[in-house]
């Protein structure tokens, strides 16, 4: 009776999971229906427009060519510049850039903190900066199923790191594209009445900015380690990262070097448990 109850229950609960599941899918454009017939229509009316008007142009940064969607985009009427730039992979305006990614990308710069690098510059040249996160086709459009949702914050969790992202950079927009043909299609509508991009500002975006790599500063577990040591707060560990390049450096460092940088009270309390430690 014990078994017979126990499979029902896992049956129930897979029903309930797949109806949260079903409820959340995004409906691709593509299936047929009246309405999204009706939304197809206005789509090609604009690209109508658009052709009247003059080809759009984007300015590409040249490593996105390894990616099919600047192909995608010149297939669809656009004018693709390449150009080497700084800021952002996709400039569509020289107020507005986009950051591309792809899962594999998105993982791998969230963990080494070069995501944190890129949100930083975009944000300062540029008005509106966008993180476009684009799946492949006939893939699941989802990070993750709804029934494995953690509610803790975990820093190998994609979608903390994601949290993490946006309440550093609160002015950060994220978009999701179910695919580089959907990108394509969500361009369209961003460049929709805007003027043209100046390749040249585009290629001088960020060209000033310090050489130096600034992944170390936001990569997850060097800040879970900064934080962790007495006197290191979420005020002062960016300062304390962007003076020492390591942690050795950090034992290393004289009473007053770290005073000028955290202060006399919280370099003390550093530089003690470090000469207690040692």
């Amino acid at each position: 009776e014990q078994r017979y109850l126990s499979a029902i229950r896992r049956e129930r609960e897979s029903f309930e999971t797949l109806i949260r599941q079903n409820a959340s899918l995004v409906i691709p454009i593509s299936t047929a229906s009246p309405a999204n017939a009706l939304l197809l229509a206005r789509r090609s009316q604009r690209t109508a427009i658009h052709s009247q008007v003059g080809t759009p142009t984007i300015v590409v940064d040249v490593r996105e060519f390894y990616s099919p969607l600047p192909s995608l985009l010149h297939a669809a009427g656009f004018t693709v510049v390449p150009r080497t730039i700084a800021v952002g992979d996709y400039i569509l305006h020289d107020h507005l850039c986009v950051e591309r990614k792809s899962l594999p990308d998105l993982i791998q710069s969230l963990r080494s903190g070069r995501l944190f690098n890129q949100a930083e510059s975009m944000i300062a040249h540029y008005s509106y900066a966008v993180l476009l996160i684009e799946f492949e086709m006939n893939t699941s459009f989802s990070l993750q199923s709804i029934g494995s949702l953690n509610p803790e914050i975990a820093l190998n969790s994609i979608n903390s790191q994601l949290t993490l992202l946006v309440l550093a950079f609160p002015r950060l927009r994220i978009v999701w594209s179910s695919s580089p043909y959907e990108t394509a299609s969500i361009f369209a509508e961003l460049k929709r009445d805007a003027a043209e991009p100046d390749v040249d500002r585009a290629v001088a975006m960020g060209q000033d900015d310090c050489a130096v790599e600034k992944e170390s500063i936001y990569a997850q577990h060097p800040i879970a380690l900064l934080q962790s040591l007495p006197g290191v707060t979420l005020r002062n560990y960016q300062a304390l990262g962007k003076k020492f390049k390591s942690v050795s450096d950090i034992c290393a460092a004289s009473q007053d070097d770290l005073t000028l940088v955290l202060g006399a009270e919280a370099a003390a309390k550093l530089y003690k448990f470090i000469r207690e430690s040692s």
